[in-house]
């Protein structure tokens, strides 16, 4: 009995074994029913936009199993606000997995908006200002301080509200003046001459550049041994002196031309006493006053002034909407400039004329924050025939670089010739040049030779050292300084990978007669080191393998830093603009004098 127990028992453990042998397999795990597996490296990340009238969305990212459905909910949002964005992702295989995230859409700018200061004479009705632009949908203005009828200056508002936008607050000033202030407005308005030096760091002016005596240069000034710190860093190139030479030209005559700004009060008062006697009837003007003939033209927010005699013609307009200035000014036939002024640009021309052969330059600046952009265009010759000089310059607290294709020789051909001063100093830095000689491209980087180390004192005697004209003769040594040729056959190669030369510069010397001081620019030469730019590297050893002497050199690379920071951009942006402008155009833009002012008389003969 115990034993056929025992046989039954043995026969349940036995199929009991049997059974797990067959659910276990071979050993192996066996594939987990279907639905089970997890997504895993699938996200939904919170991102942020700002409003632009578009629908936003938020995405999964990561690398999803085949066959999986994303379903999106609170996606498509337009309107600022935080939303939350669920996607849920299926998939046959997979556990269903739901991930959320949220959704920002951001307030935005208004942009385009402008109100602006106006000035009106005073009729007996309510006047305001309104905002100029185009408004989004759904904005709300709501103005504060218009509606004023009283001579006066007030402060007006304007509020712009919108559910997208950042509220935004205009501020800008009614001016409402009487007949009796009609003429000092307009005049003072009209006679608000540029300050064209204004566009430049201060350290550029004259009286800032200018030196009590001429600094050494020229063959003569290096004919003995000078120490390199002796050489004055504080000098114009032939590229920033064309910029430099416009702005004075234009200074000369605006400084001409003083005899009529100063003698405002004069012709304000002139035109208010026929204000006066015309209060209803005054648009018009033609009189004198201080030695010259006079016209004052009103039409609406513009208002023009002429003012001449024999020896000079001054004509002015001005906007009171877009505070917009033009002038024309003009000492003789021969010499004239125009321009055209606002808070953030200045365009000017100059033309001269001397024994038929004309030289006409057109200057542009634009300012934007701390940054001043400026276009630079000179002509040299006549309508027909004449030498053409391009530029762009960019200026900030920092540094002041000018590109220029202004030639050193007529053979040369100048593909972009940058220079770079301190914005702070005035002293040149450094500067780069691409120029073609003959058959050859070249890329020379400049610099002041008391900037290097390793040199203490230079001489240049006038005698022609294989191709370089002078002779040149460092750190007291009686043998020449030798570059080092770049090696090979063909001019390319048999060029200087190194080498001193003189440079044409000008120096501006302040010269006291009676009590007036003026600035005189004086052309000179400097001696300075040019590196091909693909040769910096190896200068030091360079040097030292022709000119044993010099014991250890360094370029500096700060300067080297500042010189090649704009060059690329200076350089595209110099070749989008060299020959957007022609002669004719600088010519059109200074025109011709009023006719106006073929009636005005000599001072002596009175007006």
């Amino acid at each position: 009995m115990k034993k056929g127990l025992a046989m039954i028992l043995l026969t349940i453990l036995l199929a009991a074994c049997s059974l797990l042998v067959c659910a276990c397999g071979d050993g192996h795990s066996a594939e987990p029913p279907t639905g089970s597996l997890t997504f895993d490296g699938a996200t939904l990340n919170d991102a942020e936009f700002t409003y632009d009238g578009q629908s936003h969305s938020l995405e999964v990212s990561g690398t999803l199993p085949q066959n999986t459905e994303i379903t999106y909910t609170g996606n498509g949002k337009t309107d600022v606000g935080e939303y939350t964005v669920t996607a849920t992702l299926t998939n046959p295989n997979y556990v269903t997995k739901v991930l959320s995230a949220k959704l920002t859409v951001n307030r935005a700018e208004f942009t385009g908006i402008t109100l602006t200061d106006k000035s009106v004479v005073y009729s007996g009705e309510a006047q305001s200002l309104f905002i100029n632009g185009t408004l989004p949908q759904n904005t709300e203005i709501t103005y504060t301080g218009n509606g004023k009828i009283d001579i006066g200056e007030y402060t007006v508002t304007a509020t712009l509200t919108n559910p997208n936008y950042v509220t935004k607050v205009l501020s800008a000033k009614l001016t409402i003046i009487g007949k009796m202030e009609i003429a000092l407005s307009i005049v003072n308005a009209l006679l608000d001459k540029p300050e064209p030096w204004s566009f430049l760091p201060s350290a550029f002016l004259p009286e800032k550049m200018a030196h009590a005596t001429q600094p050494v240069g020229g063959l003569d000034g290096f004919a003995a041994d000078v120490p390199v710190s002796l050489i004055s860093k504080k000098h114009i190139g032939k590229q920033f002196y064309v910029l430099y030479e416009g702005l004075a030209d234009t200074t000369q005559v605006l400084n001409a031309a003083d005899t009529v700004f100063n003698i405002g009060g004069m012709i304000a008062d002139v035109y208010q006493t026929f204000i006066n006697n015309n209060p209803d009837n005054y648009a018009e003007f033609v009189g004198g006053a201080g030695g010259f003939k006079i016209k004052i033209v009103l039409d609406g927010d513009n208002s023009t002034m002429l003012v001449g005699n024999s020896a000079l013609n001054v004509e002015l307009h001005y906007s009171s909407q877009t505070k917009e200035r033009i002038g024309r000014i003009q000492l003789t036939n021969n010499f004239a400039i125009k321009y055209t002024a606002n808070e953030t640009s200045l365009k000017l021309a100059v033309r001269t004329t001397v024994a038929d052969v004309g030289n006409i330059k057109q200057i542009e600046f634009v300012r934007n924050g701390n940054t001043v952009t400026g276009y630079l265009r000179e002509f040299t010759g006549n309508e027909n025939k004449n030498l053409k000089t391009s530029g762009v310059i960019s200026s900030n607290a920092q540094t002041t670089c000018i590109m220029s294709d202004k030639r050193e020789t007529d053979d040369l051909k100048i593909d972009g010739y940058e220079e770079v001063y301190s914005s702070v100093t005035g002293e040149f830095i450094g500067g780069r040049v691409l120029e073609t000689i003959k058959i050859c491209d070249y890329d020379t980087t400049w610099f002041n030779l008391n900037d290097i180390s390793g040199f203490t004192s230079v001489r240049v005697k006038d005698d022609s050292n294989g191709t370089n004209a002078d002779s040149i003769f460092v750190n007291g040594q009686s043998a020449t300084f030798e570059p080092k040729n770049v090696g090979g056959i063909g001019l390319a190669m048999a060029s200087r990978r190194f080498d001193i030369e003189m440079k044409d510069v000008r120096y501006i010397v302040a010269q006291t007669n009676n009590g007036k001081t003026e600035y005189t620019s004086v052309k000179t030469s400097v001696t300075m080191l040019f590196v091909q730019t693909e040769y910096i590297d190896t200068f030091p050893a360079d040097v030292k393998e022709k000119n044993s002497y010099i014991a250890t050199t360094s370029l500096p690379n700060n300067n080297i830093a500042s010189v090649n920071a704009i060059f690329n951009n200076l350089k595209a942006l110099f070749d989008t603009v060299k020959s957007e402008v022609t002669y004719n155009d600088i010519q059109t833009y200074i025109g011709s004098k009023n006719t106006f002012f073929d009636t005005v008389k000599s001072n002596r003969q009175g007006v």
